[in-house]
């Protein structure tokens, strides 16, 4: 039980970023309010934002070493994080000792993880004779693997959103909201804008893509400023971030792209970091930011219109669960980044002209900012702050962490959640699910071909699907981009038709160590390959298809020319002319060094090519050793019949019979033959072609 004589200790960790800072320093003001005696410590990493933003707060602040869980499977990679985490583990196993705190305060993210652990350590060492009670608050809609992994620790959960309660199975959560800086909401807007010098009848756009910045906002901002020019009542107010990393300075980037533009806005100011960011939000008509936990609560507790540009493909895809859930209250709009080709790369961008125009539909409809405005109020609990404070004040004084639900009359309103966000489905499971829906296996899409409009209507959300598929794309995991292909072949996406021929016919060689792997090409054979599937569930084959399937004839990997010469015969089906140069490649093809290539070409080339030729080339296989070969000859002289089923006006029918005569009908295959069975499943087919009709 804490010590009544004196003052409550509280330590507070996490960040990295603001999302995870400026929650915890809600926390710890409302504690204030409430015990004006309380003493606060924090615990961060030296490297995150914390090291700047708490001192400012005048909260001391420890440092014990932690990094992000590694998404990629390289041993090095987690090994480095294991130890990492171990000696930061350590560090904050001696900071508890010396600090011996009534209650700890996480706020998630790798910075939490020591400190968390080592209370978990403490509590095992002392055969829970020390056991600090921690209280965990989720920001995020669908919560991350670490924070997953460190809530099992955790005394009591608060989360943000109701769908976060799913990553946090048979544990105590309640659904507080999320804590906002009183700043945020106390600044009133006349006097914000006064002190600014913003003229009454003048637009605030304020910009932030958070605490480090975001690369597409900054320039996708840059892109639209020669279009908002033509506002002379616009301000803008843009915070491109502290990002300073390899190759890319947040601040120099943007100001080097502003130089070389010729028109741009008369009032348009860029900083790096909006150390008061409360007055221009609250100055501000419109934002535009970042689908990050804090930036969504921080504009929506201001009743600000905001567009929302959420990051693509963060684990969880938490950014778009944070503002799909807000978007179904209508409290903000969304603008999603799409996959672009440039430079002979595939990047996230929003056109410059496209952001403009969606500005402007908010500028011009003041009516509509009026409804988000509202809508964002009635979104957020002004109150979070003080409730989690309540919670975390019985937790330090020793009092029972149960039976602490909010009360009625403090409970959020919650609106239905679409039931993917709720679910937070991987790409792999996301692509089962809409294989349910539709009834298509991907394993079979050049067997089905297009996909049906009537199952298309099946998929549940089928925008964000799409949109997922496309996003995906750009994911540095071959294995993620291989999904990706997949759902925009099983949407129906043909809007990303270009991004598929990109990938089928890209010859970058693939990096040094790779290539001495056995790999060929920047991007692998297996997502070459499924990209090719993909085409047929599309089911659109202009000229730029043919192109690319025809480019992948002659890919190296042997799957891939399989796949490419099925793709042929789905194409015939569909009365897609064949070009001369595929023709002449899929003759090629016959003679692959592949067997699996071979048989596909030999079928394949009696749906296009010649009849002499076909016969031709089929003559070298009447007697082949492998039993598949002789059987694509016999399909690709079937092929030829229904051709040209008038045999009396072609002079080819002798040398078919010629070759006939002298083909080896040897077999290593045996499928009995039973009549009745036989005739009864004939009969139900005609039957279901009878109703289909």
């Amino acid at each position: 039980m804490a010590n009544t004589f004196r003052s409550i200790r509280v330590l507070l960790t996490g960040g990295g970023s603001g999302g995870h800072v400026t929650p915890l320093l809600a926390i710890a003001d409302a504690i204030r309010k409430l015990e004006p005696e309380a003493r606060f410590r924090f615990v961060g990493v030296r490297q995150g934002l914390e090291a700047t933003i708490v001192p400012r707060a005048a909260i001391p602040i420890h440092f014990a070493p932690s990094i992000g869980m590694p998404t990629s499977r390289s041993p090095l990679a987690f090994l480095r994080f294991l130890l990492t985490l171990l000696f930061g583990v350590g560090k904050a196993m001696l900071i508890l000792l010396w600090v011996r705190p009534d209650c700890i305060v996480a706020s998630g993210g790798f910075s939490s993880a020591p400190t968390v652990f080592a209370s978990a350590l403490w509590n095992m060492l002392t055969f829970g004779l020390w056991h600090i009670p921690i209280y965990m608050h989720e920001q995020n809609a669908i919560p991350g693997r670490m924070n997953r992994f460190a809530g099992r620790f955790a005394t009591r959960i608060g989360i943000s959103h109701p769908a976060a309660s799913a990553g946090f199975a048979h544990r105590p959560t309640e659904l507080v909201g999320y804590p906002v800086r009183s700043g945020f909401q106390s600044v009133d807007r006349a006097e914000a804008r006064k002190q600014l010098g913003i003229p009454d009848e003048d637009i605030y756009l304020v910009v932030t893509g958070g605490s480090q910045g975001s690369r597409t906002i900054n320039r996708s901002l840059i892109d639209a400023l020669p279009f908002l020019a033509k506002r002379t009542d616009l301000r803008i107010m843009h915070s491109c971030g502290t990002m300073q990393g390899k190759g890319y300075s947040a601040l120099e980037d943007t100001k080097k792209r502003l130089a070389e533009l010729t028109e741009k806005p008369e009032h348009y100011e860029v900083t790096d970091y909006l150390h008061d960011l409360p007055l221009h939000l609250a100055a501000a008509d419109i934002a535009l930011i970042r689908a990050g936990a804090g930036s969504l609560v921080e504009v929506c507790s201001r009743g600000l219109p905001a567009l929302v540009i959420p990051k693509a493909n963060l684990p969880g895809d938490s950014q778009v669960a944070n503002a799909r859930e807000l978007a179904a209250r209508g409290a903000i709009e969304i603008l999603y980044e799409e996959p672009s080709l440039q430079e002979g790369h595939l990047i996230e961008v929003v056109p410059g002209d496209y952001l403009a125009q969606r500005l402007f539909e908010l500028i011009d409809q003041p009516e509509k900012r009026a409804a988000l405005a509202r809508n964002a109020l009635n979104a957020v609990d002004p109150e979070s702050a003080h409730h989690i404070a309540e919670r975390v004040l019985r937790l330090a004084r020793g009092l029972s962490s149960l039976n602490m639900a909010p009360s009625e009359e403090n409970r959020v309103e919650i609106a239905p959640v679409p039931a993917i966000l709720v679910h937070s489905p991987s790409p792999s499971q996301l692509r089962k699910i809409v294989e349910r829906q539709t009834g298509v296996r991907f394993e079979r899409a050049i067997d089905h071909g297009r996909v049906r409009d009537n199952q298309l209507a099946a998929i549940e959300d089928l925008d964000y699907v799409r949109y997922r598929g496309a996003a995906l794309l750009v994911h540095p995991l071959w294995q993620l981009r291989n999904e990706g292909v997949k759902l925009i072949g099983l949407t129906r996406h043909e809007q990303r038709l270009d991004l598929l021929l990109h990938l089928i016919s890209d010859r970058t060689p693939a990096p040094a160590l790779h290539r001495l792997l056995g790999g060929d090409f920047r991007e692998v054979g297996f997502v070459r390959r499924n990209a090719l599937a993909s085409l047929a569930l599309i089911g659109h084959f202009d000229r730029p298809v043919v192109d690319a399937v025809t480019c992948a004839l002659q890919d190296p990997y042997y799957e891939v020319r399989a796949t490419a010469l099925r793709l042929v015969r789905r194409m015939v089906r569909e009365e897609t002319p064949i070009p001369v140069e595929m023709t002449s490649t899929i003759r090629d093809c016959c003679r692959d060094k592949s067997l699996e290539v071979r048989w596909e070409a030999l079928h394949t080339f009696g749906h296009v090519g010649d009849p002499g030729e076909v016969l031709k080339i089929s003559h070298e296989y009447s007697f082949a050793p492998q039993p598949p070969v002789r059987e694509a000859v016999l399909k690709a002289w079937h092929a030829l019949l229904d051709r040209f089923p008038d045999m009396a006006s072609n002079d080819w029918h002798d040398r078919l019979s010629g070759e006939m005569d002298r083909f080896a009908i040897t077999s290593i295959a045996f499928h009995p033959y039973f009549p009745l069975k036989e005739r009864f499943a004939t009969l139900r087919k005609r039957l279901e072609q009878r109703e289909a009709e």
